[in-house]
């Protein structure tokens, strides 16, 4: 999909979205924000506190936490961990934290379509809504295509959401697919 479609890339320290429409795209088809991976892990730590305020824990255990059960759905299973208090190790629930801070990300993603959508052809914004496709790590996060969906869907009256097979590595196959069409005056742009 390289025509009329919203893209939302979520790394660990941003999220971009970007409005691609058969051409390079402009400035003002895209938008950065922060609420990505290291955002998640530096909630779900605020929301470990809460559940478990003795609880000890590291920045990295906390990301291999959200690697593990990271899910927005309402039935997700449940995230039944082991910390240590005072060096000895403790179950903890942590499902609902989890699902608390991962959720977080869903409303300025949708902020950022909204925006997107909006100074889009009008034309074309029911196609636009219909063409969001979801890549990037955070990308992995169980049932967030379908909260993104949900909602687009109250906010926007629409949308559909597509994950990306291979989230990863997607954004450099879609890159090397650009760079093969890409006209030779843009890469004298380059040099």
């Amino acid at each position: 999909m390289l025509d009329d479609v919203l893209v939302i890339d979520i790394g660990a320290g941003t999220t971009d979205l970007c409005r691609m429409r058969g051409t390079m795209p402009e400035e003002s088809d895209q938008i950065t924000n922060t609420f990505a991976g290291d955002w998640v892990d530096e909630r779900l730590s605020e929301e470990i506190r809460k559940v478990a305020p003795k609880a000890q824990f590291t920045r990295e255990m906390v990301k291999a936490l959200k690697e593990r059960h990271s899910n927005v759905s309402a039935n997700a299973p449940a995230a039944l961990v082991e910390l240590p208090v005072e060096g000895k190790p403790q179950p903890f629930d942590l499902t609902d934290a989890i699902r608390t801070a991962c959720r977080g990300v869903v409303a300025p993603i949708v902020d950022g379509l909204a925006q997107l959508i909006a100074t889009f052809d009008p034309e074309f914004q029911p196609r636009l809504k219909q063409r969001v496709l979801l890549a990037g790590g955070g990308s992995q996060i169980k049932g967030l295509d379908f909260a993104i969906e949900a909602e687009m869907r109250q906010r926007l009256g629409e949308g559909r959401v597509v994950r990306v097979e291979e989230p990863l590595y997607a954004g450099a196959a879609g890159a090397l697919k650009l760079a093969e069409e890409m006209p030779d005056e843009f890469w004298e742009k380059l040099k």
